[in-house]
């Protein structure tokens, strides 16, 4: 069963589509493939959700002190 839905997705991805060969301009079929890279090197990395909710965590806490003392600093100015 598995062999045989297998054989049957490798069949169908080699058949060609005419549509699309139709549409090529002549450069383009006789273009070279692109240089491949690595896919270390083609997606950036990333930081992990942790570490980003972590830092935005901190990054909150800060602002809201921050507003709070300046709400402080005009509340206890006179006018």
């Amino acid at each position: 069963m598995v062999l045989s839905l297998f054989l049957a997705a490798a069949v169908t991805a080699c058949t060609r589509v005419p549509e699309i060969e139709s549409k090529l301009t002549p450069d383009l079929r006789g273009a070279a493939y692109p240089t491949l890279l690595p896919l270390d090197d083609a997606v950036p990395t990333q930081v992990a959700p942790t570490v980003q909710g972590q830092e935005l965590d901190a990054e909150l806490k800060a602002r809201a002190q921050r507003l709070k003392s300046r709400a402080a600093a005009l509340k206890n100015r006179e006018i």
